[in-house]
């Protein structure tokens, strides 16, 4: 994937996100450094973000465990960009 593409992805999957966020907390906009349970998220709302983002994207989370270690957008964001880039990248086992 060329350097463009993957920009746009990212820029894609964040927005996506962002409104996955913004639904389930009830928010109008989140930011970098929003919190997920600074904004109101508990263990329900995260886990109803984790199977949404794993539907859309069509990847495995770990549950509680990576919003829990990942809690602001940033770095939930990013998390979830990389497991994208994981699953489209063919395995070294082939």
């Amino acid at each position: 994937m060329d350097n463009a593409m993957g920009v746009n992805r990212e820029r894609d999957v964040r927005k996506r996100v962002a409104e996955l966020w913004c639904e389930a907390l009830n928010v109008a906009a989140v930011s970098d450094t929003d919190d997920f349970f600074a904004l109101g998220g508990h263990s329900l709302v995260a886990l109803n973000v984790i199977a949404s983002v794993e539907e859309e994207y069509g990847i495995e989370l770990d549950g509680m465990r990576d919003i829990w270690e990942h809690p602001t957008f940033a770095e939930f964001t990013s998390l979830v960009v990389t497991r994208i880039s994981a699953r489209a990248t063919p395995s070294d086992a082939a």
